[in-house]
């Protein structure tokens, strides 16, 4: 091919590339002017009024194309700049970040939520101490939840056991204020905090199964005692730091599920926990692919994932005796062993 050929091929692939990025930062931009800028329902409108024109008349007209792209950087610096703040009205469910106070090998849990639940939405609000030994720390637990018959994408949560029986469960959520409601699409705009709430298994788990009639998955989690220990002092120090650091949730970036593979890759130092992030819904797989959760000597995904469904609560079930049934699967058959 001569060179005046690969000069003009260059020159359409740059041009191509360069309209990409203009549509896609267009079509991103809307959103923050429509969620972050006051009176955005309307402005929004103007907004893509004035992009359409800008890039219809952008031959005739270049000072609006290279306008466009003024008014891109100035949205992007904007939401870049906007802060994530704690000083809000917040809804019950999630008005109180938890503290770990850890003192040699005694876990003092400050604010466990402990909701008494009579449906999803009738409760009382009990915010409880819980006190744990670091020593004791043995298993992990990993809970996978569908709602809505939806495969795809999925609720993640860990539940860290101990020995005396003792659990303590954590669920990274969206910190939702009074009369805001959790979206998809709002959640790429920085309308919510992430918040890492630690609380009983009966309030974020019995919540699921039996109010919600979730699809629920637990398994255990194939890690060492060096490595849980490591894993819960890196959550707690990331639980502590949203009191003086708060940050927002992203529904791509920073989501029940990416919180969590990012915690284990910083204080385990490893890059084997690679679960799906968004499209979530098949986490368990990735995570058994990966050699992450033990099983049954033999025992391929399908037949672990039948044996973790954990059933739905109500009718004399609770969240105790789902935990009960759950726990008897790995008394009465051999796990596989824990792999460092």
């Amino acid at each position: 091919m001569h060179l005046p050929s690969l000069r003009h091929a260059g020159l359409i692939t740059a041009r191509v590339l360069m309209f990409a990025a203009w549509f896609g930062l267009s079509l991103w931009a809307a959103g923050v002017v429509f969620y972050n800028v006051w009176g955005g329902a309307v402005l929004v409108w103007l907004y893509a009024a004035a992009m359409v024109c800008a890039f219809v008349f952008r031959g005739k007209r270049p000072v609006f194309w290279r306008a466009s792209w003024g008014v891109l950087a100035l949205l992007l610096v904007y939401y870049l700049c906007i802060p994530a703040t704690n000083g809000k009205e917040w809804q019950p469910s999630w008005s109180r970040l938890p503290v770990v106070e850890i003192d040699g090998n005694e876990i003092v849990v400050k604010d466990v939520r402990s909701f008494v639940y009579r449906t999803e939405h009738d409760f009382d609000v009990r915010y409880v101490t819980r006190r744990f030994d670091l020593d004791k720390l043995a298993t992990l637990d990993f809970a996978v939840s569908h709602w809505d018959g939806m495969e795809s994408v999925a609720h993640t949560m860990l539940s860290f056991g101990f020995e005396d029986g003792k659990h303590l469960a954590l669920s990274v959520e969206t910190r939702l204020p009074e009369r805001v409601e959790q979206g998809t699409i709002p959640g790429l705009y920085k309308q919510f905090n992430v918040i890492y709430i630690l609380a009983d298994e009966e309030d974020l788990f019995g919540l699921r199964t039996t109010y919600r009639k979730e699809d629920m998955y637990l398994y255990r989690i194939n890690i060492g005692r060096e490595n849980l220990k490591k894993a819960f002092l890196g959550f707690a120090e990331k639980i502590n730091s949203l009191h003086e650091r708060p940050r927002y949730y992203n529904t791509v970036t920073a989501n029940c599920t990416t919180e969590l593979v990012d915690t284990f890759k910083d204080y385990l130092g490893v890059r084997r926990w690679q679960w799906t992030p968004l499209f979530n819904g098949m986490c368990d797989q990735d995570a058994y692919d990966r050699g992450e959760l033990l099983h049954l000597p033999g025992e391929n995904f399908r037949e672990l994932k039948k044996r973790s469904f954990l059933g739905h609560g109500g009718n004399g079930t609770d969240w105790a005796a789902l935990r009960r049934r759950w726990e008897e699967g790995w008394r009465t058959d051999a796990s596989a062993p824990v792999k460092e």
